[in-house]
């Protein structure tokens, strides 16, 4: 269940409770229509927008990764990642690799057309929401 607070001129809404969404682990959730995956990383928690900008795949599906540099999410479609504190893309979309070769000539020509034409579709980087940990509620920060 989702609650609104007003705070200045943005609104806090409390999204999950912390232990809900446990270490190096995400949840999506939908504030008003809008579509966010918050993620914990090792207690610190983030958001971001869920969809991906580049084919609309959810990103609370996809996969985290954690370097001394920096924290990633990356998509389950096409493994295009990015900065889950930034929303920065880090990398592009991998459009290809799938072996075909068992599939029917007509539909390795179907997979072949669509990834040229999903080749020309821009990936862009992504919105990130400030997140606050209040007693124990995840409350995520949407701007007015």
């Amino acid at each position: 269940m989702l609650s609104y607070l007003m705070n200045g001129e943005s609104d806090y809404v409390k999204v999950a409770l912390a232990n809900e969404i446990p270490p190096r682990s995400m949840k999506h959730v939908d504030i008003g229509g809008k579509e966010i995956v918050v993620v914990n990383i090792d207690g610190q928690f983030y958001a971001i927008d869920e969809r991906c900008g580049h084919m609309n795949a959810p990103l609370s599906m996809g996969q985290i990764r954690v370097n001394t540099e920096k924290k990633i999410i990356s998509c389950p479609l096409h493994h295009a990642t990015f900065d889950i504190i930034t929303g920065q893309k880090l990398s592009e979309p991998i459009m290809s690799g799938m072996d075909m070769s068992s599939l029917p000539k007509n539909v390795q020509d179907y997979f072949k057309k669509a990834g040229e034409i999903l080749s020309y579709v821009k990936t862009n980087n992504m919105q990130t929401y400030q997140v606050i940990n209040d007693n124990n509620e995840i409350k995520v920060k949407i701007p007015a």
